[in-house]
């Protein structure tokens, strides 16, 4: 097949920037979608940002942590969590429980392997669709985060699940104090179509938080298609987890964003397929505490990929895997 003619997705649903702007009208006050989750999610109390990363930020200021700690990220953190952490304290690949002052613990695509963390731990859930109802904080872990643009493909917008409500009400006020809101909304829907106009957002992001009135149409719109989004999710997880590899933990209430396959095989360009991730890295956690890193085919499951194309992939898979 002409790769040029095959759909291509990536690890997360893609952005619909016509959709954000039809929603604009649709006002909704920050505290009426909070207020939405919080039914949603009882556990926990939200804190709505602009993004994942100022809620990463909001979170690192919350554990009073500076310049001279050291705070532990996962293999291959990515540039924006690296860029979150320094703005307040300094990056540490690895555990190294002894020397960091706490740990930014990654559950990857929504797979929870690690659990009974230590209380000053924040819980990277960014790309975890939790079925409502569902008990946050999974690790034991401080805080927990989201990224709905990850989970419910929005343009913008993140969570910061706190444990104690007085938490979630100081961190409100700081992060309305924060400032943000529309400029740097517009920057975020600039990207899209001018990659120089992400350089802009990124650098003011993470000193800021607010959330724009023009994004709450959008994220309103999107929580509350959250269960249809849980039921597409987990109609598509039945039908990838018999290939999917079987030392993950099958999670009932945490849904992935992809499934990882572990690949037999290496001659295969799985872009020309549409998966336009390519081959990536997941972690493994072993029973006795080591760890390493296995390469695996993250198959997508989220809400823009077609059941007809998920059984396409399924059927190449199971022509190329040797089980």
């Amino acid at each position: 097949m002409n790769s040029k003619l095959t759909k291509s997705y990536f690890l997360w649903p893609g952005r619909n920037i016509m959709r954000a702007l039809v929603a604009i009208p649709r006002f909704n006050k920050v505290s009426e979608i909070e207020e939405k989750m919080r039914s949603m999610f009882p556990t926990g109390y939200p804190v709505l940002c602009s993004s994942g990363r100022a809620a990463l930020v909001l979170a690192l200021i919350e554990s009073k942590v500076s310049r001279s700690d050291l705070v532990g990220v996962f293999p291959f953190a990515s540039h924006c969590v690296l860029d979150a952490i320094s703005r307040i304290a300094t990056p540490l690949s690895g555990i190294c429980a002894s020397t960091v002052s706490l740990r930014i613990v990654y559950h990857q695509w929504g797979y929870v392997q690690e659990t009974k963390l230590s209380p000053n731990t924040i819980e990277d859930c960014v790309d975890t669709l939790c079925v409502p109802g569902t008990k946050l904080f999974p690790g034991d872990g401080h805080f927990e985060i989201w990224s709905l643009p990850k989970i419910l493909g929005t343009t913008s917008g993140g969570v910061l699940w706190c444990r104690e409500e007085e938490t979630a009400t100081r961190l409100r006020g700081f992060r309305n104090e924060r400032g943000g809101g529309t400029f740097q909304w517009l920057l975020r829907l600039l990207a899209g179509s001018y990659p120089r106009f992400y350089h802009y957002w990124q650098g003011a992001e993470g000193t800021l938080g607010a959330v724009s009135r023009l994004q709450t149409g959008e994220i309103m719109t999107a929580v509350r298609k959250w269960e249809d989004f849980v039921a597409d999710r987990q109609k598509k997880l039945e039908m990838v987890l018999p290939i999917a590899i079987e030392w993950l933990p099958n999670q009932s209430n945490r849904l992935p964003t992809v499934v990882p396959i572990d690949i037999k095989f290496s001659d295969c360009n799985i872009q020309e397929w549409g998966i336009s991730s390519g081959f990536r890295m997941i972690e493994r956690l072993d029973g006795n505490g080591s760890r390493s890193l296995v390469k695996v085919l993250p198959l997508p499951i989220h809400q823009d990929v077609p059941v007809l194309w998920l059984e396409k992939q399924i059927a190449r898979i199971r022509n190329h895997v040797l089980f």
